[in-house]
């Protein structure tokens, strides 16, 4: 299965109309194609976390806005992962992954553009163990909490 490491830029926003607009502008203006983007809340403030390209010219968007007041911005490595679209394919990523004791902080979708997967842009507690153990999974695949190959669901155990 194909994933690749990329760095999100994660920016804090004023609640105020306009701001997701703006960062987005500047971002379009700068030649960066996003290719990821989850916006949620924050306290009293918007979190939108971005991933794009080319991500140098990404990284100096977001120092802009820093400059201007926005912000603050971090930085972080996540994964993306080609998902296949089907039921279940998160689901055996997120096995798989629990199979080699990596912890998923939080992850977001992609939709297909342009020819390509969609994928699931994570953050993951150990991102060398999470790519060694993305490596093996090949699609199709239903992986159970055993690590083995199954048709079943696995049940959850909190």
């Amino acid at each position: 299965m194909h994933s690749s490491r990329l760095t999100e830029f994660c920016i804090y926003l004023a609640q105020k109309p306009g701001q997701l607009a703006g960062l987005l502008e500047a971002a379009a203006a700068a030649g960066v194609y996003v290719s990821g983007l989850c916006v949620s809340e924050y306290r009293d403030r918007g979190l939108v976390r971005l991933v794009g390209e080319p991500e140098d010219a990404l990284r100096h968007v977001c120092e802009s806005l820093v400059e201007s007041g926005l912000g603050p911005v971090v930085e972080s490595p996540v994964l993306a992962i080609d998902v296949e679209n089907r039921p279940g394919a998160l689901r055996d990523v997120a096995c798989c992954l629990a199979d080699a004791r990596v912890n998923i902080q939080y992850v977001f979708l992609t939709t297909p553009a342009n020819g390509h997967p969609s994928r699931a842009v994570m953050r993951v507690d150990d991102l060398d163990r999470a790519v060694s153990a993305i490596a093996d999974l090949e699609w199709p695949t239903r992986v159970d909490s055993n690590g083995g190959k199954s048709g079943e669901s696995v049940p959850f155990n909190a």
